[in-house]
């Protein structure tokens, strides 16, 4: 990595780099009603009162969406599959969707897209939730039966595998924040459940090495995506700040890593989701920096976060770095455009020191339905027109700029004159 021309705007990310943006299954697919998400949206638990059962329709779009990547440049992408639209009862696997997304997996290689695939993002079978969800030790068998019946199915066609999206958030959110189903509120629970997903991605990496060992497919690569944050005291000077930022830490971005560290080697890639960093104040009072811009969430726009993440995670595993999602949430496009350079520029930073970062996920591709917000809280970098009947999709300013960051390989000076003239590093 290297600054081309001292006083310009150059950033030449290293050959062979991963330009691509994220999804997960149920939040853009639409059509599937067998999952707790869409018994959220039943319940009246979604903020703006939509549900995920039309979400964007790329179950039904995934062409055009695809040639929408194509467009941007894309030569990676990141989606999820659908456990409950997988299977929809226990034990009970339906081979339509299977053939579907080899459908989807086959168009992404025809037009040369580098498929990264999810195998569990938040959103679980309603037969589970009945037994238990995570809570119950036997989700690990359950998920593993699923996790075999899809590499088995779709190996062959996948370039890297994500076992879980964000243990952490889920655990957090759905045991102890009650934000997401089952809407519990329990540091016990969210310790346990923390501890089964552990577990089920520890076996999920020996089934996917060995699935595509015995079929003689490419060695399989397998990781997971953490979200990590910044936790900074409040007020360096006071140890109860001090203790709270440690904490958050320790339970937030650590727990989960260090333990699934201790069964030996479970990880081939790390798989980062960056968005934010929080100042901590005792107890455990997240706070934002009132210096910094913010987005419509409300969320401190960190840049510098991301390059101490990646920074320190890289020394503690020496694995290769992959952004699987880092994007920022607005109801236009002029924050984004700015974000994204600040962001690639702290991953320019961090390549030049030493630091293997090998691809950046931006989240999201398309607006879509963001968890419990609903359809009100806009990542994409391709807009889409939730009232139109067939959900109009179209290229924002951003998605314009980042196609030509990734049809370069940088940032350059003419990109930054054409979409953000103001724009420093």
């Amino acid at each position: 990595m290297k600054k081309v021309n001292a006083g310009e705007r150059n950033f030449v990310f290293p050959k062979g780099f991963l330009w691509g943006s994220a999804s997960s299954a149920f939040q853009v697919e639409g059509g599937c009603e067998h999952h707790d998400f869409y018994d959220w949206a039943l319940r009246g638990r979604i903020k703006d009162g939509t549900s995920p059962i039309d979400a964007v329709r790329f179950w039904q779009y995934y062409k055009g969406d695809i040639a929408l990547m194509k467009k941007m440049n894309h030569n990676a992408v990141r989606i999820g599959i659908e456990w409950a639209r997988i299977e929809p009862s226990e034990g009970r696997f339906d081979e339509k969707a299977l053939k579907h997304y080899r459908d989807i997996l086959k168009e992404m290689r025809k037009a040369k897209i580098s498929p990264m695939v999810t195998l569990h993002h938040f959103a679980n079978p309603m037969w589970l939730v009945r037994m238990g969800g995570w809570e119950n030790p036997r989700a690990v068998g359950y998920y593993l039966h699923f996790v075999k019946k899809a590499v088995e199915s779709l190996g062959d066609l996948v370039d890297i595998w994500n076992t879980i999206n964000e243990p952490s958030v889920y655990a957090v959110s759905a045991y102890l924040f009650g934000e997401f189903p089952p809407g519990k509120k329990s540091f016990r629970r969210c310790l346990k459940v923390m501890d089964v997903m552990i577990e089920a991605h520890v076996r999920a990496y020996a089934a996917i090495h060995e699935i595509h060992g015995k079929k003689n497919w490419a060695e399989a690569r397998v990781g997971i995506a953490k979200h990590l944050r910044t936790f900074d005291p409040y007020n360096v000077n006071n140890p109860l700040d001090r203790l709270s930022a440690h904490l958050m830490d320790t339970y937030f971005n650590n727990r989960y890593l260090e333990k699934i560290g201790k069964k030996g080697r479970t990880m081939d890639i790390f798989g980062i989701n960056y968005y934010s960093g929080d100042l901590v104040q005792f107890p455990m009072k997240m706070l934002t920096r009132p210096e910094l811009p913010k987005n419509k969430l409300g969320w401190d726009i960190y840049p510098e976060g991301l390059y101490r993440v990646v920074k320190r995670y890289w020394e503690l595993y020496r694995l290769p770095i992959y952004i699987t999602e880092n994007g920022t949430c607005e109801d236009g496009d002029e924050i984004r455009p700015h974000y994204i350079l600040d962001h690639l520029y702290e991953l320019s930073r961090a390549i030049g020191e030493g630091v293997d970062i090998a691809g950046y996920y931006h989240w999201s591709t398309l607006d879509n339905f963001e968890l419990v917000d609903g359809l009100m809280s806009r990542f994409g970098l391709i807009h889409v027109d939730h009232d139109h009947p067939k959900r109009r999709r179209t290229i924002k300013k951003s998605g314009r700029m980042y196609g030509e960051i990734a049809r370069s390989g940088g940032i350059t000076e003419s990109i930054v004159r054409k979409y953000v003239p103001d724009w420093r590093p």
